[in-house]
């Protein structure tokens, strides 16, 4: 089954991110960091997100 990432933001902005856009993810105690093909295709501030899931796409 097909996993999504869901960034929520303090300001109430959200991303999405599809399976085919990343395939590994990490979290350096400052930033959260979606890889593709071991490159950053995207970094986030902790501080600026409410919360980060990993789920099941519906």
């Amino acid at each position: 089954m097909e996993k999504i990432i869901v960034i929520v933001f303090k300001n109430g902005q959200r991303v999405v991110w599809e399976q085919n856009e990343w395939d590994d993810y990490a979290y350096d105690g400052t930033a959260f960091i979606v890889k593709k093909g071991n490159k950053w295709v995207g970094i986030y501030n902790f501080d600026s997100i409410i919360s980060v899931i990993v789920k099941e796409k519906e």
